[in-house]
Order: C-alpha cells, then structure tokens, then sequence
C-alpha cells in the first residue's frame, strides 16, 4: 500500500515554485513542467482520495498507488537534479564563495543538448502519470469520495489522556504472575525455569511483563532484573550482548568479544538471584536458563527452548475492562460539559465489543476519540467500513488499527509511513526521526514555523494517538531526580521524582502498529536481517544489517540507485568496502552507518549531492574529508562525540548552507557565521584571528538550546561583543560565558571584562546562566534589573570581585550555584525593603568558598555548603507563620574547616519540627565538627539516607533518657573514620546499641569499618539485631582485631548479602550459622575463616545453603558443582 497524496500535494508545490523562480528556464523544460504538473494535479483532485481509502481492500488498487508514487519519486528526483548545479557557488573577486539563487538553472546532464534531454526525461514521467489516469482500476469513482467519512478533527492532534492505562483488567493476571515468579514453591521448583506470556498480537503481553518486573515484590526477590527484546535478534551473541548491557545498565564496549561477554555475563549471573525478561520471542535462539519469562505469540517457541517450561495464556480484557479503559482514553473524567453523553457512552459500548478485549486496540480508538463530543463522528466509527474486512484483506492487522490510520491527516500519515524502515522495537529519538522526515521532505515549511517545530508536532500527533509509545511512560519503576553539586557529589532527591524529559525520551511502536506502517509501504520500505534473503525492485528506504565485507554479497547494486533512506549496519569485524557503496547511491537523503570499524570515510561520499541527513555517530570517523564540503544539500550531520577527539574541520565546512543540526566535538569553525541556518552548535570558541571572532555569531539567529561562548578574553571592546547580538537570540536556552582560567591576572578588577559582559545581554527568553573566571569589578545591570524574567538556574563561578547582594528579584530562579567568591563577606536571599525573598521559587542552593551568614529559603530543596567558613550552619527563615515548615530533603556539609557544632543553626533541634521533609543528610571531611545536635537526629522523621564521614572529633554523647538519636526511616546509615563518634569502650562498640537498633526498623545496609580498636561486637548490639528486620546488607571491613561475627547473625530475618574484608582474626562463622534468607557470602582477605567455609571445612554446613559464595575472588559454589 502507498501514502501518495501528501507526497504529491508537497510534489506539486516544488513543481510550482521552480517554474515560478526561474525566468531564464529553457523554453521547452518550461513547457513541460507545466505540463507534468498539470498532470499530477489532475490526478490528485479527481482520483487520489478514493483510491487510498480502497487500497487495503483491493490488491489492484495498492499496485495503481506503487505505481503513481513511483512516478512521483522519479519527478522529485529529476527536480532535484534540475537544481543541484544552481546551488554551486560563483567566487567572486573577493574570493569568497557566494551562492547565487536567481541564476539560471544549470542541468545535470552531460549529453550535448541538456535541455532536450531533459524535456524528453519529463514527458517520460508525464505520459507513465497519464497512462494511470486512464487504467485506474474500473471500481473507482472519477469523483472525490472520502471527505464525508473524515471525523471533524481540526488540523491540531488532541492530546491524549496521560494516566497509566496498561494495568486496566490485569490484577488477577499480575498477581497470578507474581506467584508464579516468588513464591516458595516456585522458587524451589526446577521445572519453572521458563514461564512463556502466550497471547495473541495487542493482548498486552510485554505490558504484563513489564507490570511484573516493575512491582517491588518481584524486584525484592530478584536482586538482579535484566530486561531484554528478541524479536529481531537471529544470533545468541547479539542477545547475550543485550542482556549483558541490561544487567550492568550501560552499553558494552564494542571492543568486546563474545567470549569476554559470555564470562563477564556468566559471573554476572552467579553472584544473585536473577529474573530475566525476554519479550517478543519470535524463535528458538536460547539455551540456557534460571528464572527466565518470555512473551510470545506461539507456545511452540517454548517448546524448541529445550528448558523446563510453563505457559501462562494471557487473555483479552473482559468488556468491562475494555469500557473502562476506553473511557479513561476517550472521554474527561468530567462529562459535565458534554450535552449528548448518554448517547455517545451507547454507542462507545457498541464500538467497544468490534474491538475483542485488545487493549492496543482500545487505546488506538479511545485516543482517536479522545475529547470528541460530536456524536455523529462516533457513529461514524461504529458503522465504518473496516469493520467488515477480513484479517487476510487487512494483512492481519486489527481494523480498530487501520481505522485509527485512515483517520490520520495526510501530511501525519506519510510521517507514520516512512517509519516502516526501522527494524521491530527499534527505539526511536524524536529529534533525530524528525530530521529523516525532514531530509525526505515530509515536513513542509509554513509561514512563520520551522520544519523542525512542524517535525516535533507530527511526532506529537502520532504521540498522542498511541502510533508512539514512550518508553519512560512505560517504565514506572521508580526513580528520583540526581542533584550533582559542585565538589561533585551527586545525591538523590527523594521528594521528587523524575520528571519526564521529552527532548531526551525514547519510544518505541507495538509490533502491530510497526506491521500496520510495513503494510502501507510495503511497495517502498525494506528491512534486511542478517538472514534475510529475499529482495525487491524499487525500493526507496532500506534498513540492512550486514557481516559481509562488500555492498554486492548483501543485496542486488540495482537496489541501490534509487533508495533515498540507507540505514546501514555492520555486524562483522573486517572492513568493508564504502566506496563501492557510495559510487551507487545516485538519490540517497539519509545515510545512516553504524560500524566502529569505520574509521575513515573515502572521497566518494563527495558523490551523494542529495544528501541531506548523515549520521556516523556509531562509527570510528574522527576525521571530516574535505569532499564533504561540497554536499551542499546537508542538513544534519552526526558525528561520533564518544572515540577518539575530533581533528579539526575543513575551512570549506562554512560552504554547507543548509546545515541545521552539527553534532560534534569541535574546537572552532572557520567563518561558521556564514552557516545562518544552524540551530545547533554547542561550543564556539573564540579567538583573537579572523574567521573566528565573536562576530561570527551575529547572523545565526537560528541557533537555539545550549550555546557555549569559551575564551571570552579575546573580546577587547564592548563594541566587538555587542556584534554577537545575543539579545536578538530568542531560541537559546542555556548559555554559558566563560574567560580562561589560565591567564595572567593580578587581582584587580579587569574593567574591559566588565564591559565584555554588559554588551553579553541575553534574551530575556534564557532559562539557564553560567558565567565562570569573570575578572570584572562588578555584576552586570541586566543581573540587577531582573529583566531575565524566566531565568532558572544561575551558577556563577571564579567571579572573584562580585558583589553578589546586587543580584536583582529573579522570580522564576530555581537553582542558584555560587562558586569560589571568596571576598563576600555577606549574601541575603531576601529583599532589604519588603522582606520578600529575591529568589520565590529557589529549589537547590551550591555554595562554596563562602564566609558570610544567610538564612535558608523554607522554599529550598537541596542545599550544598563546600568549604564553607562558618563555625556554625546557617539558620532557617523565620515566617511569620507558626505552622510554615521547610521544603528542605537533601543537605550536603563538606570541608568545612570551621564548623564545630551542630547545636546551633539549621541542623539544631528546635529546628527538627521544620525539618520534616529532610530526606539526606551527608556530613563529611568537617575535621573540627565536635558536637551533635542535643538530641541527635531522632526529630528527622523522613530521614532516609545519614553518612558521616572523616570527623575525627565528632562525638556521641546521648543524654539520660534522651531515647533513640536516629529515626526509625532511616535505609541508609554509615559512619566512617570517625574515631570519636565510633569510640570503642571495653573493646565493644559501644553506638550500635540496642535501643538505636530497635528504631532502626527501616535500615537496609549497614555498613562497619576501619574499626581497628574493636575486638567483639557488645552484648546490646546482638540481642537488638532481630530488630532490624529490613536489613539486607552487611559490610564488615577493615576490623583488624576482631574475633567473631555477630553470634546472633542468623536472627536478621531478611538480610541477603554478607560481605566480611581484612578482618584477619575472626576465627568462624557464628555457631548459629546464617539466615536461611542469605543468598549470598563475600569473604576476602580473612585465612582462617577462609580455611573453615571450604567445602571440606568445618563450618561448611553452616554456609552450604547460600546460593554464592566467594572466597577471596573465587567462587566457592561453582567450584563445588563442577
């Protein structure tokens, strides 16, 4: 099936605009392109329409549709070649390339009468175009038909319903599951080492797996999760490659071999109890095996696995089910606004029993629906043609999928369309898909929109009508957002969890909607697996993965000359041949390589004149040919940023126009101003010569996103940094202005520095500022008039004569880092005259290099003081209102060689009562820090996370009956070097004992060490450690003098690991033994507990039931079942 008539309407617009923009055209070629359009025109108005809303039904009509958008293709690239030779530059006097766009079209051909060559290459096209008109098949009607049956959707997509809709129907089945993968039984049965979800396509099979894995009490019993997809994996090696990068949670280093990977995934695997997901399982490429679940549409791949097995058939929802999630799809939880909602909730139940309990199907229509309150379009749906198609006529696609297609608008549906060329589950970056759409001319320019604002609303649609699932929406594991301070601890925030970034989202297409887009453009788009061996003619778009060495042994040259999209994978080691590769792509647009092998590119990819869109990033290229200079067509080019640096560009890079998007680690390019169309740059670097001035800047008013301005010293005048015009760039969203660190100043104020920065003004669009190594006297007075309005995160570094109380009412500020002011003595957050805080909205405050007093914002969330000189922490604002409680969770103290206590200020107990949000504290390197707070930390109710760390003078001094000094929250708890806080009485460590470790009800790792003084853990500390009863790890290290482990170690009820290092006296294990739930023993660096955990000593039955253990880097368990 094709989608035509989009790309003709966009065909018809270039044919339109070349006759109009070129008066000195050749009389003939004029001629006929008015005759070709003519033509094309006259089939799009009487005939198009009807013709793709018949073609799933009618074999004919698909191939009258290949055809005309053959003829189509062949038009737009003969265009193409019509206007190459009329972007290629003239050199003026000056020497500098120009390019002149009202010039004569010069044409690509070499014959001795170009003109007549090509008149006769047009009318070839005209007269295929015409003998269409007159063979269309005889059942299409000559008029337009299709406009009545088009829902009233106006040209904006509807935004979908964000809630979580995958669980709707799927208790019993999750809870079913679960049992299955936990329960005690299950976990000693060896015939349950694979559970296969069988079901049939859209049923919701992945989204149950996933359910599943993400439920705490499956993430509880499988300390190690790895999630990975198999459906179009065809070796073990790929799979097993995958499994190890999602056991490890990052990518593999392409360097590895296979054999490295199977023995780092081997060991991987013995150290835990492992759950493995291995969804879409489409053949029997696995053997082996521990607690593995697949999903999959036919049970006979289980069967093949040649492991014990189970099936679980997952059924479709029931109708309630279905009602339920369709509502929650199509209609506002508030049906007041809609007049008609009885009628349109009758016949919703009605479209709801044609959709058969697939929850894919119900999504697609709901969110086809979503917001719609015209009951003539609802009926419209329920009395559709689809419905009564056959699944063979539908190419075994559901009709709710097809009828949420035919209602796409037609520009959306080519988009879909092209999609069709990546492989199953590939996971698609928006940005980089609008590109490709972008380079085929799928996003055509409106007034006052930019094709990629049009691309990211094409995405959006298909978003929002569930063409596209987002992978971070699918994932509802729970993750929290990282705050990384200056002294580069990162910390986690536990009040607030990760917002959905959608610049840096992923998303994927069901498997179903990937075969519904395959069948539209099954006449065009070609996937190529490694043991694919059939091929076809006129294909447009391939995707191919390869070990081949030549172009040649993988597909016919033939294929080729036409395709406009080459998505090109290697899978081998050796080289292969490129250039050969390149000689043959006469009209590609988006040239994808991904080979690490691929080191440097040959002169021939100076032959591809229709490039538009080349991304290497998965290759070795560091080095840019100077050929590639002359694609002027370019629009996006990636390169690789993670091997090796990248050699500087060619001069002739400033030649390339067109180009939009540069991805790449570039130390400056010359004359890069002339390349006005560019949106993305990164760094510009500026120095004291021509062509890379701070001037170059002054025409890219495109540019947008983050924008790094480095080596600012070599701007000298006010006037010359005035000529960057930052203020005119609207787009830009983070900039950074940065002077060298390195060069010579004597510590006076550098007045042209000031003045640089002044004539810096950004727009007031900016959301985030840095300015490092400033040497000026003074903060410039667009910081002072708050004229950055949506300004929200402001770091200002190195800016040693700053008067940083000059900062103005920044009301949208979120974030504030101030490093390295060092003669501040002095810094309010509040406003003198109204006693209203400058900064409402701060979240996250990073001092450091600091010696003046402050009151803490109750807004504050996240506060990090490094080198700090207080004797005591700052205080919290005092409001006006009694009840008014801090927003404070996580607070940093480091290397602050002045603080002594913490009885006074932010941390002292009458401040706990604000303090109850207080989610992770960390104390360290305070060398003279002597005192807690009166009653410890027992008031910091939230309190999840405590280190403390390198206070030598810390002590613990609790109270009579002061009660507990932590609180009963606490996960996360460890003391180290902190000789007097850990004070060994009696050769006991006397902190641990046994009325903390009763409130410790919470604590998940506990962790002992560098305790040199310690000989046996006190009484108190064993008869209270029953009471930890979340514990899950202990670490015992660098305990030189200790005798025993804990005696009453195997009344921990839930600990899992023991980890015991260089604790050289420790005899034996404990004549209890280990609980029965540790699975796992690390014992390193102790001989004569060593000696005894053998499988011939003494104390081997007291360990013999923990699934790993190692012994000084070995695995004991294996060694024993070899």
């Amino acid at each position: 099936m094709a989608v035509v008539s989009a790309f003709l309407r966009g065909l018809c617009q270039r044919l339109q605009a070349t006759i109009a923009a070129s008066d000195e055209l050749p009389l003939g070629v004029d001629k006929e392109l008015e005759r070709l359009l003519k033509a094309f025109v006259s089939i799009q108005v009487t005939t198009l329409e009807a013709a793709e809303n018949k073609q799933s039904k009618s074999k004919a009509m698909q191939a009258w549709l290949c055809e005309l958008k053959e003829a189509a293709y062949d038009a737009d690239d003969l265009l193409d070649c019509l206007v190459m030779k009329a972007q290629e530059p003239e050199v003026e006097a000056s020497g500098t390339e120009v390019v002149d766009q009202q010039r004569c079209l010069i044409f690509n051909c070499s014959q001795e009468h170009p003109a007549t060559q090509t008149e006769l290459m047009i009318q070839g096209i005209r007269r295929r175009v015409q003998k269409l008109m007159r063979k269309k098949p005889f059942s299409l009607n000559l008029h337009r038909r299709g406009s009545r049956n088009r829902m009233s959707l106006g040209v904006e997509a509807r935004k979908a319903t964000n809630a979580n809709t995958g669980e709707f129907g799927r208790d019993e089945d999750r809870e079913k599951m679960i049992k299955l993968l936990t329960s005690e039984e299950s976990s000693s049965h060896e015939d349950l080492s694979l559970i296969a979800i069988v079901g049939q396509p859209g049923v919701g099979k992945t989204t149950l797996a996933r359910i599943v894995y993400d439920e705490p009490r499956v993430a509880s019993h499988f300390p190690l999760k790895m999630w990975a997809t198999a459906s179009e994996v065809y070796d073990a090696g790929r799979l097993l490659r995958s499994i190890k990068e999602s056991a490890d949670g990052y990518p593999s280093y392409n360097s590895f071999t296979m054999e490295i990977i199977v023995n780092m995934l081997k060991n991987t695997l013995a150290q835990s109890r492992y759950l493995l997901i291995l969804d879409d399982v489409r053949n029997e490429i696995l053997n082996f095996g521990s607690k593995i679940v697949i999903t999959t549409e036919n049970e006979e791949i289980a069967k093949k696995m040649r492991l014990p097995f189970l099936c679980y058939y997952l059924q479709g929802l029931s109708h309630g089910d279905s009602w339920s999630l369709f509502k929650e799809c199509a209609l506002p939880l508030d049906q007041g606004a809609c007049q008609n909602s009885k009628e349109i909730e009758e016949v919703g139940l009605e479209i709801v029993t044609k959709l058969e309990g697939l929850p894919l199907a119900v999504r697609m229509v709901g969110h086809l629906l979503c917001l719609n309150f015209n009951l003539n379009d609802w009926k419209m749906i329920l009395n559709a043609d689809v419905w009564r198609y056959k699944s063979e006529e539908l190419c075994g696609v559901p009709a709710a999928l097809w009828l949420s297609y035919q209602h796409l608008p037609p520009h959306i549906k080519q988009c879909f369309g092209y999609c069709s060329v990546f492989p199953r589950d590939h996971k698609f970056d928006k940005q980089s898909t609008v590109h490709m759409w972008m380079a085929q001319g799928l996003t055509q320019p409106q007034q006052g929109k930019q094709m990629e604002d049009l691309g990211n609303e094409y995405f959006d649609y298909l978003l929002n009508r569930s063409f596209f699932q987002c992978l971070s929406c699918i994932d509802e594991s729970v993750a929290y957002e990282g705050i990384q301070f200056f002294d580069e601890e990162r910390i986690v925030d536990y009040t607030r969890p990760i917002s959905l970034d959608i610049s840096k989202a992923e998303y994927i297409m069901h498997g179903l909607i990937r075969d519904l887009a395959l069948s539209i453009t099954a006449c065009e788009s070609l996937w190529l697996s490694p043991v694919a061996k059939s091929m076809k003619e006129n294909v447009r778009h391939l995707s191919v993965r390869s070990d081949k060495d030549t172009i040649a042994s993988v597909l016919d040259i033939g294929m080729l000359h036409n395709l406009r999209t080459l998505l090109f994978g290697r899978t081998g080691s050796s080289s292969f041949d490129y250039d050969a590769l390149f000689m043959n792509l006469r009209c590609i647009r988006v040239l994808c390589l991904s080979d690490i092998g691929l080191k440097n590119l040959p002169d021939s990819i100076g032959n591809l004149k229709q490039l538009r869109c080349l991304d290497l990033t998965n290759t070795s290229v560091n080095t840019v040919p100077h050929v590639l200079c002359g694609l002027r067509n370019l629009q996006t080019l990636k390169l690789n940023i993670r091997s090796a640096p990248l050699r500087p560009l060619p001069r002739g890079m400033s030649n390339l126009i067109n180009l939009r998007h540069l991805k790449a680690d570039v130390d400056g390019m010359y004359k890069i101003g002339q390349l006005t169309s560019l949106q993305e740059l990164g760094d510009f670097t500026v120095l004291d010569e021509g062509g890379h001035r701070i001037e170059e800047l002054k025409n890219m008013t495109q540019l947008r996103g983050k924008l790094r301005i480095l080596r600012l010293e070599n701007v000298h005048t006010k006037d010359e940094a005035m000529e960057a015009k930052l203020n005119e760039k609207e787009l830009i969203e983070e900039l950074v202005l940065s002077w060298s660190g390195d060069f010579k100043w004597n510590g006076g104020p550098i007045e042209s520095n000031f003045a640089t920065l002044e004539a810096l003004r950004p727009h007031a669009n900016l959301k985030t500022l840095i300015i490092h190594n400033n040497t000026g006297g003074k903060i410039p007075t667009w910081l002072e008039d708050g004229s950055l309005s949506s300004l929200e995160t402001l770091e200002i570094s190195q800016c040693y004569k700053w008067d940083i109380s000059l900062l103005g009412q920044l009301k949208s500020l979120k974030i504030l880092r101030l490093h390295g002011l060092f003669h501040r003595q002095h810094v309010d957050l509040h406003n003198d005259i109204d006693v209203h805080q400058l900064f409402p909205c701060l979240r996250i405050l990073d001092m450091t290099c600091w010696s003046g007093f402050f009151e803490v914002p109750l807004t504050l969330e996240a506060m990090n003081l490094w080198t700090v000189q207080l004797p005591t922490l700052p205080r919290l604002h005092q409001s006006r209102s009694p009840t008014s409680s801090s927003s404070l969770a996580s607070l940093l103290i480091s290397n602050c060689p002045r603080l002594t206590t913490l009885e006074a200020g932010l941390l002292a107990h009458q401040s706990h009562i604000q303090l109850q949000a207080l989610h992770y504290l960390i104390i360290k390197n305070c060398r003279e820090l002597v005192h807690l707070p009166d009653l410890g930390f027992s008031a910091l109710v939230s309190l999840k996370t405590l280190r403390i760390e390198d206070c030598p003078k810390l002590r613990h001094q609790p109270e009579d009956n002061s009660g507990p000094t932590l609180p009963s929250s606490l996960i996360d708890f460890k003391v180290l070097k902190c000789a007097s806080l850990t004070k060994i009485k009696g050769s006991s460590l006397q902190i641990l004992n046994g009325e903390l470790l009763h409130s410790l009800i919470n604590l998940q790792e506990l962790k002992i060490s560098k305790c040199y003084e310690l000989v046996n853990f006190p009484n108190e500390m064993e008869e209270g450690l029953h009471c930890l009863v979340s514990l899950k790890r202990l670490s015992i290290d660098d305990c030189h003098i200790l005798q025993s482990l804990p005696r009453e170690l195997a009344t921990i009820p839930s600990l899992e690991e023991v980890c015991v290092t260089d604790c050289y006296c420790i005899q034996s294990i404990p004549e209890k033994g280990l609980p029965a739930s540790l699975f796992m023993l690390v014992i390193t660096g102790c001989h004569s507990l060593k000696q005894r955990c053998k499988k011939d000593g003494e104390d081997w039955s007291k360990i013999s039931h923990v699934l790993y253990i190692e012994i000084d880097n070995r695995n004991v368990k294996e060694e024993t079942f070899s």
